[in-house]
């Protein structure tokens, strides 16, 4: 009888502990997500900042040692009055080379991104072949080996396309 009881009173502290300890449902979660943002928003003044990528790389903020320092700002200098109000500054050819420059540098990075991406593709490819277990004469490695081709053919476009843009470079005299 007492070992009856105990565990009755048992079930009972651990049904009455899950239901007090229910864990909320999602509306719930984001009807008081939204409540803090309205307070948020209402404290502010309605201006939220939007953090951009420039924010998270530090582009133009500094250093860590000294934050701030990239971006110092310098007061416009008045047009000449001869000037229209919508005429640009023409740029110097050093500025002309530097925007040539990093565009090269740019393309450059991104294929050899795709360069490093096509080769772990077909490295993939190559292992799941190479795993005998399954059968040889299948749907499935039939569809490895035309994956595995097309990668390798993209492979080799990358690659040419980095050598193009490696011999623009030399030609320009970039680095």
């Amino acid at each position: 009888m007492r070992l009856l009881t105990r565990s009755l009173l048992t079930v009972s502290a651990v049904a009455l502990a899950a239901a007090i300890a229910w864990p909320q449902s999602l509306a719930e979660i984001a009807a008081r997500e939204k409540e803090r943002q309205e307070k948020v928003k209402r404290k502010t003044g309605g201006a939220a900042h939007v953090i951009t990528e420039d924010d998270l790389r530090g582009r133009g903020a500094g250093t860590y040692s000294q934050p701030g320092a990239g971006s110092t700002a310098t007061p416009s200098a008045s047009p000449s009055p001869g000037a229209s109000p919508g005429a640009e500054k023409q740029k110097t050819e050093d500025e002309i080379r530097a925007e040539q420059e990093k565009a090269w540098r740019d393309r450059l990075e991104h294929f050899q991104g795709e360069v490093t991406r096509l080769t772990g593709v077909v490295d993939s490819l190559q292992r799941d072949l190479g795993d005998l277990t399954g059968t040889l004469y299948g749907g499935a490695r039939t569809n490895l080996l035309n994956r595995l081709d097309a990668a390798q053919k993209s492979l080799a476009e990358a690659r040419q396309q980095v050598e193009a843009i490696q011999e623009e470079g030399r030609r320009n005299r970039y680095r």
